[in-house]
């Protein structure tokens, strides 16, 4: 075989794997029905559908779903209250009979068959009396005004009516229908209020705010983290870290709290871990570490860290291990020195590890 025909026919058995993986469909052996699915770790999955009738059974346009004579069928499951003489399948994860609607096998609370129809691919979708989030029912106060502000997701999913805003499918009050819109990482305003996901930011001025990144804004006089004002001393320089912390000129910041003893122009996080460090000194969790060596500290992984004196797992020191002998085992919760090996910094039976290689 040349090398060309083989990168040919490698090529082939990706794409047909590829094509599986996204195939699925049923099976009629005998009397018996079959759900098949595919996926690339297991190749093809049967499923038997339990009481279907062989005879009979049929798939819809969209395949996941299909009826027999007496019930319809999403996958492998049986749809609750769903006619099979006039059930119909919309989109892959919709469909409707005369009564009701449904979302993958889920019935749409409330909504009512005859006038279903899906927006825009979901997950809004509405009825002659209702507006619909995935299966939920929005109780939309007022249809005229009723608008949905982003189709896809934005922290959640917008809209508004003249009376209220709605997050994915839940209501809450708003104060101006005209003005109000989202504003991106969980913030929404109008000319009277800001909002965070289902709250009102007390305090902020809507003409100046904006959101910072995701939980985090500002406005003119102050900085927020959700729907609280932090206590920051100087809002000019504040500046988002990571796992709740931030900073200013002045200090380090533990969500509303002051990072003691951390110099700010210098602290910084170790990628991939709750350890940082300044100019003198590290902190775990925004407390300081005083038996750290600064000058030899290193972080491995997987909680593992290491100075020239102690092995550390979190900032916890593992007794017995040995600093110039240990390795942390890629990809694990497992380390190994001279003097043995270790699970979850716990010394553990050496087999235990190989065991599980």
């Amino acid at each position: 075989m040349t090398i060309k025909t083989r990168k040919i026919l490698n090529f082939l058995a990706v794409s047909v794997v590829t094509i599986l993986t996204g195939c699925n469909s049923h099976d009629i052996v005998g009397d018996k029905v079959y759900y098949v699915h595919w996926n690339e770790g297991n190749g093809k999955n049967k499923t038997l559908i339990q009481g279907a009738d062989a005879e009979t059974f049929k798939e819809l346009e969209h395949s996941k779903y299909a009826v027999d004579k007496n019930n319809v069928y999403y996958e492998a499951g049986k749809l609750k209250d769903a006619d099979p003489k006039t059930f119909t399948s919309i989109l892959d994860y919709y469909g409707k009979d005369n009564r009701h609607a449904y979302k993958g096998g889920d019935k749409i609370d409330g909504a009512d068959g005859n006038t279903f129809e899906v927006i825009e691919g979901g997950p809004y979708s509405k009825d002659n009396k209702d507006y619909y989030f995935d299966t939920i029912s929005m109780k939309v106060s007022d249809l005229k005004t009723f608008k949905i502000l982003n189709q896809n997701s934005d922290f959640g999913y917008w809209a508004k009516d003249k009376n209220y805003y709605y997050l994915s499918g839940k209501k809450y009050p708003l104060a101006d229908y005209e003005t109000f819109d989202k504003i991106g990482n969980g913030y929404a305003k109008d000319k009277l209020k800001v909002y965070f996901e289902d709250s009102v930011v007390v305090g902020a001025d809507p003409k100046t705010f904006k959101a910072i990144e995701y939980a985090y804004g500002q406005d003119k006089n102050a900085k927020f983290k959700g729907h609280y004002k932090l206590n920051i001393k100087d809002p000019n320089s504040f500046e988002v870290l990571q796992f709740g912390f931030t900073k200013d000129k002045f200090h380090v910041y533990d969500n509303d709290s002051i990072v003691e003893g951390a110099d700010p122009a210098t602290f910084e996080f170790i990628t991939g871990s709750m350890w940082a460090k300044d100019k003198k000194s590290y902190f775990y969790k925004g407390k300081i570490v005083s038996y750290v060596d600064y000058g030899s500290f290193r972080y491995l992984d997987y909680n593992y860290a290491v100075d020239k004196n102690n092995v550390y797992y979190d900032d916890l020191i593992i007794k017995g291990a040995d600093a110039k002998t240990f390795k942390h085992i890629e990809g694990s919760q497992d380390g190994k020195d001279k003097n043995g090996c270790y699970r979850y910094g716990e010394k553990v039976d050496c087999k235990v590890l190989l065991e599980d290689e």
